[in-house]
């Protein structure tokens, strides 16, 4: 059993609170200036309970405090508890936030991990069990304990701010209800594999069927055809290799190839040069009579200075046109002279070619020793990669199949301790009855927990009257969480104190729920811890009508307003 006696700090920042057993009431009320009751520090106030229980200042309000607010960041905040009979102070400070101090009795143990400070009170608080019984976290022990408003009250198992998506975590409440724990972690551990063996499963079907394009049956049936086209090549190129003559044909053969790459080449630069002398534009033809005509007109134009007569210039013109015409064709047939020697040289080697690949070849498989060690090379490492996703795919669906079957049978074990708990689960409902009862007037409730094949493994239902409504989902969950505190079976694992901020919302619901509170405490006194965040007005209605069992000043532990906040000050919040 945990009990929170008492939250200050050094120096001292806010007054300190003392609570006690029973309900305990933290309350924001009007100022003498002002009626508003919000922003005055009551949420910040559970904030720092829940900040010395170890909650990491990145899921905390307190880490959007100013830094400049430094008497506040520096501060030691304290909280003093009976800890499975052990008195116990815990101090933090937000600046230095990893660093927890613990002293138990008169011993001080001082911690620069959070994670091992979390460490010490687990095996502290679940020193009495067995040492092979599954057991949570400290954090995790406290997960439903400690509902802050941003949760919205919403949810049985989601406690946490509505803002983050974080899975739920039934690990707690079947903790408290001593059912299905170790069952539950199992299976967790399963559909973590399960959904990566999945997603594998998933990406190598994608590759083997190149995107879903075709069939699994059609890549394995491509599969024997690359198989069986390898082998033909395969067992071709392994004959020649058994051939008493390989080895000297097959050097002759690789000279013959690099003789005939390097002919083929010149062949080709050639036909290239061929092709532009073939595209060099003819010689103009200029008949004689525009000739003469052009001639006559610059003899006038020059007089005395032309010499030369017209025969001259057609004889000089032939022999422009004769040396051009004669360097053109010469090199024309040269060079074609030229290719059908080269021409003649391949084709006589492409003979020796084939000759030596018959004395080695039937000719069916290999037409070129080169081009068929390339394709059977190109096929092998086709067959090797779809051979090696097929059978990481079949692996993987094997996997995943013998996966499924494990969590079949691990969710059958859960629905079969379940059932075999039948009387706490039964013990448990009856509670839930017997309080919605006392707070809604009539027992139209129900509640169960289902085994599932979903990632949450378990499903918890509850029904109340006319659940749906925002106000009937809050008190759906008042009545869980105080039926988890108070039965008889699950209070034995409970800490039995439980922390609400705002979870109220009109005075009706206020009255019944802490009336019934009040009355289990007046009968069975120093049973459980409760400690709840409300508003002055939300309760006077009632307390003015007479309808409450107890003097609110009397549960009420602090009181803050608009001028008398929680740290003193307003601040703006950092984001």
């Amino acid at each position: 059993m945990i009990k929170i006696n008492k939250l200050y700090s050094e120096p001292e920042i806010f007054d300190p609170i003392s609570f006690d057993f029973g309900v305990n009431i933290i309350m924001g009320e009007e100022s003498k200036k002002t009626n508003k009751k919000i922003g005055v520090g009551k949420s910040v106030c559970i904030e720092f309970i829940n900040f010395c229980l170890l909650k990491r200042t990145s899921d905390s309000r307190l880490n959007l405090i100013p830094k400049k607010n430094t008497e506040i960041i520096d501060s030691q905040i304290k909280l003093d508890l009976d800890f499975n009979n052990k008195k116990i102070t815990i101090s933090r400070s937000i600046n230095k936030h990893d660093q927890v101090s613990i002293q138990i009795d008169d011993e001080r143990i001082h911690f620069d991990k959070l994670d091992d400070a979390s460490e010490y009170l687990g095996n502290l608080y679940f020193e009495k069990y067995p040492a092979n019984a599954k057991r949570l976290s400290f954090r995790n022990l406290l997960q439903p304990i400690i509902r802050d408003e941003r949760s919205e009250f919403k949810d049985l198992i989601k406690c946490f701010d509505t803002n983050k998506s974080i899975p739920s975590d039934y690990s707690p409440h079947l903790f408290f209800l001593n059912v299905g724990l170790e069952k539950y972690a199992e299976i967790k551990n399963v559909n973590d594999v399960l959904k990566k063996k999945n997603t594998f499963y998933s990406e190598t079907k994608k590759l083997v069927t190149n995107n879903n394009e075709i069939k699994i049956q059609d890549a394995k049936a491509h599969l024997n055809e690359l198989e069986s086209e390898v082998g033909k090549v395969n067992k071709a190129i392994e004959n020649l290799k058994t051939n008493e003559s390989f080895e000297l044909i097959q050097e002759d053969l690789v000279k013959l190839e690099a003789k005939l790459a390097d002919l083929r080449t010149k062949q080709q630069a050639i036909k290239f040069e061929i092709k532009q002398i073939d595209s060099f534009p003819k010689p103009e033809s200029i008949n004689e009579n525009e000739i003469q005509i052009i001639f006559n007109q610059f003899k006038r134009g020059l007089g005395d200075l032309v010499e030369k007569s017209l025969e001259d210039l057609k004889e000089f013109k032939n022999k422009i046109d004769g040396f051009r015409n004669s360097i053109v064709n010469d090199r024309l047939i040269s060079l074609k002279s030229e290719l059908s020697q080269l021409n003649t040289i391949v084709r006589n080697l492409d003979e020796e070619y084939s000759e030596k690949i018959s004395l080695l070849d039937n000719g069916e498989v290999l037409k070129d020793l080169k081009t068929s060690i390339r394709v059977f090379n190109e096929k092998n490492r086709e067959l090797n990669n779809l051979r090696s996703l097929i059978q990481k795919y079949d692996e993987s669906e094997r996997d995943k199949k013998k996966l499924e079957a494990e969590k079949a049978v691990l969710i059958s074990d859960l629905e079969e301790e379940l059932y075999k708990n039948g009387k706490a689960l039964k013990s448990f409902k009856e509670s839930i009855l017997s309080i919605h009862e006392r707070i809604m007037g009539n027992r139209e409730a129900h509640f169960e927990i289902k085994a599932t094949k979903n990632q949450s493994v378990v499903d918890f239902i509850m029904r109340t009257d006319d659940d749906g409504s925002h106000s009937t989902e809050r008190m759906k969950v008042f009545i869980y969480d105080i039926s988890l505190m108070l039965n008889e079976h699950t209070r034995i694992n409970h800490p039995r104190f439980l922390i609400h901020d705002n979870i109220f919302e009109d005075d009706d619901s206020i009255e019944k729920s802490l009336n019934f509170l009040f009355e289990y405490n007046e009968k069975a006194p120093n049973e459980f811890q409760y400690i709840v965040t409300l508003n002055r007005d939300l309760i006077e209605s009632a307390s003015r009508n007479g309808k409450l069992l107890f003097e609110v000043d009397d549960l009420k532990r602090a009181a803050f307003t608009k001028d008398s906040r929680f740290l003193g000050i307003k601040y703006n919040e950092t984001k």
